[in-house]
């Protein structure tokens, strides 16, 4: 596996990585963590940090002192983020030069919840340990796109019959609404749409 790869699902799961959107804009912060090689990525609701360890020693020795400096991020941090810090850690490091005490310094690592929730990562099945970067929610979001550019291209085409546009309209109400776990009949639900009284 490769850095990129962790980039790659972290995009494709809403995070970003913009330093003048971060929701801490303490410069002191932001300051420590580029100095220590630690990205921060985030969405709405969660936040990200990823560092990359290239050595066994860099891995044994640098984690603690990685961790003291997202304690920092953490005293700045909204509400709403205090509980959705994570750490990934990845290990740039060939399997074959590992030390024998790596495992289980991993299972060290993962099982400390201080300051934040650890996830210890070197090869690609381990990106599926992670919940919120698990391809399920990958190829959802996917699909969530591909939807909205179908709807926004149809509903968009001035030749389509109002009727026919009606009903494309009655399509994606009747989905949005089984998403919220609303029963309904599709068939007598688009003619109400047709006649335009149906439910929002």
């Amino acid at each position: 596996m490769i850095l990129t790869q962790i980039r790659s699902r972290l995009e494709l799961t809403s995070f970003t990585n913009n330093d003048s959107e971060f929701p801490v804009q303490n410069h002191e912060v932001l300051a420590m963590h580029l100095e220590a090689g630690l990205e921060l990525w985030f969405t709405k609701d969660r936040i990200c940090v990823l560092k990359t360890y290239t050595s066994n020693h860099q891995f044994l020795l640098n984690w603690r002192e990685d961790q003291i400096i997202i304690s920092h991020l953490l005293d700045h941090l909204p509400f709403i983020y205090k509980n959705n810090l994570y750490f990934i850690l990845f290990l740039d490091i060939d399997s074959k030069i590992m030390f024998s005490d790596i495992p289980l310094e991993i299972n060290r690592v993962e099982k400390n919840s201080k300051v934040c929730r650890k996830y210890v990562l070197h090869c690609e099945e381990d990106l599926e340990r992670v919940p919120f970067l698990q391809q399920k929610q990958t190829n959802v979001k996917r699909e969530q796109d591909y939807e909205l550019k179908f709807k926004n291209e149809l509903l968009s085409n001035i030749s389509l019959d109002p009727k026919i546009l009606r009903i494309v309209e009655g399509y994606f109400e009747i989905g949005k609404l089984k998403k919220e776990n609303k029963k309904v009949d599709n068939k007598s639900y688009i003619l109400k749409f047709l006649k335009g009284d149906a439910l929002s």
